[in-house]
């Protein structure tokens, strides 16, 4: 019997049939089976044939989940891990104003503070603080942050690039605070590291705003030895002119000018005064009656006895004869006492005389010299505004000096005061888990199932490699009959 004719055999062509000699058995013949194109082959997969091919290879799934999990184990046992702690520090860019005048201005505009944050972020990660912590911490001399046997390099430099790559600062948007952390092999020692950090970025900023008030405060102190001899040598100016031109210091104003109305107040009270004298001596030399009012009182004394006596010498005349002893007694006191007014009247008008004549004196010399005067005062006008030159430069360059002076020392004060605000919310502590590796357990479950999806695939991809490779077409034979 004839083998029966596969179901995808292409029928053979009419013309295809050989012929068999007369007498000969037929023969018959299969033809040649060619394989599927790959697009037809992979338009037949399905879901059933890649779980069909996934059992078949499931062996390469499991050897590679089992070696996926074992691999992630020793990473998990054999990476050094990393250990980070975190600090919070709020930079807040408006400092305290602790001075009326400061050095720094203090009213910000919003894209200002955020420009000053992040600049003082860019401060916490610089090589000055870095290097401030190397030195603290002793790192020049850790090996896992440089080789201490490394004679030809710079170990605290090394420190510094290496501390550099574990240093993140963070800060999240809209916000003034900034997250700085730092990794290490030890939870202690990021702990310290982070703390140092931040401990060395606050002393940095108190120290680049006292150097700023320091060398602002020596440029004014430079300034100050010429500010002072410049106004030391208006002063002097001054002085040596004032000498020159006998221009003594008055408050007050010009003396010369204060001398010229002093003199013309009393030219004035001597000429009253000679005016009241000559009306004294004439009254007193007329004998008119109001020489009465200029009599002194001794004279007015006299005039009073000299009438009481009058008055007796007439009572006596009266009841007695003219011989008569008392009578003659009390006209012998009239005549006296006439005598003595007579002699007090003279001497009254030689004082008037006399105080006529010093009056004159007085008056002629106080108009000499309020003449005099007045002259010295118009000499001294050109003078006066040479001078009133010098004072004004002079009091310019006082000023100038004491305002340096003062703001010199407030600069001074103000290199000994901390004004920034920033701090510390959340200080580094130990942390409890590595940051990296993840844990050992994770890892070797990713491993595993890692492993088993690249086996699952890899099985998948061995039963597809399988239907895609050709086949070889079937040959011609003979099938003999039993």
């Amino acid at each position: 019997m004839y083998q029966p004719l596969k179901t995808d055999a292409v029928p053979p062509a009419p013309g295809s049939l050989s012929r068999r000699p007369i007498g000969q058995r037929p023969l018959r013949t299969e033809p040649l089976v060619h394989p599927k194109p790959p697009q037809a082959i992979l338009a037949t997969i399905t879901p059933i044939i890649v779980i069909g091919w996934v059992r078949r290879f499931w062996f390469v799934a499991v050897a590679l989940a089992i070696l996926g999990g074992a691999v992630g184990f020793l990473a998990g046992n054999i990476i050094p891990p990393r250990y980070t702690s975190y600090s919070d520090i709020l930079l807040d860019p408006n400092d305290l104003q602790l001075v009326a005048d400061d050095l720094y201005s203090r009213n910000l505009p919003g894209d200002a503070q955020l420009i000053d944050v992040e600049s003082k972020m860019r401060i916490l990660s610089s090589i000055s603080v870095l290097g401030r912590v190397v030195d603290e911490l002793n790192l020049a001399e850790d090996p896992d942050f440089a080789d201490p046997a490394d004679a030809g390099s710079d170990n605290r430099l090394a420190a510094i690039r290496t501390l550099a790559d574990r240093v993140r600062v963070s800060r999240e948007e809209r916000s003034y605070v900034v997250t700085a952390s730092v990794w290490a092999r030890t939870p202690a020692l990021s702990a310290a590291l982070t703390n140092a950090l931040v401990n060395a970025f606050l002393v940095e900023l108190a120290d680049a705003d006292s150097e700023v008030a320091r060398n602002a405060s020596d440029a004014l102190n430079e300034r100050l030895t010429e500010l002072r001899n410049d106004a030391a040598a208006a002063e002097s100016a001054v002085v040596d002119y004032r000498r020159a031109n006998n221009l003594p210091m008055s408050s007050d104003g010009q003396l010369s000018t204060q001398s010229a109305v002093q003199i013309n107040t009393q030219v004035d009270t001597a000429r009253e005064a000679l005016i009241a004298a000559e009306a004294r001596y004439a009254a007193l030399s007329s004998g008119s009656a109001s020489a009465a009012a200029q009599e002194t009182e001794t004279l007015a004394q006299l005039r009073r006895e000299y009438a009481v006596a009058k008055q007796k010498a007439d009572a006596l005349a009266a009841t007695m004869g003219p011989r008569h002893p008392s009578l003659t007694t009390a006209r012998a006191e009239q005549v006296a006492l006439q005598g003595e007014i007579d002699a007090e009247v003279a001497r009254t008008v030689e004082t008037a005389r006399t105080d006529l004549q010093r009056a004159r004196d007085v008056f002629d010399q106080l108009s000499n010299a309020a003449g005099t005067q007045l002259s010295n005062v118009f000499t001294d006008e050109q003078a006066q505004l040479e001078l009133r030159q010098l004072e004004r430069t002079a009091a310019s360059s006082v000023a100038i000096y004491e305002a340096y002076l003062t703001r010199a020392q407030q600069v001074a004060e103000r290199s000994q005061l901390n004004t920034s605000k920033v701090r510390v919310i959340s200080p580094a502590v130990e942390p409890i888990a590595r940051s990296y590796p993840p844990r050992t357990l994770m890892l070797a479950i990713g491993g595993f199932v890692g492993g088993l999806l690249l086996g699952l695939a890899l099985a998948a991809a061995l039963g597809l490699l399988g239907t895609l490779m050709p086949q070889r077409p079937v040959r011609m034979h003979k099938v003999k009959a039993a």
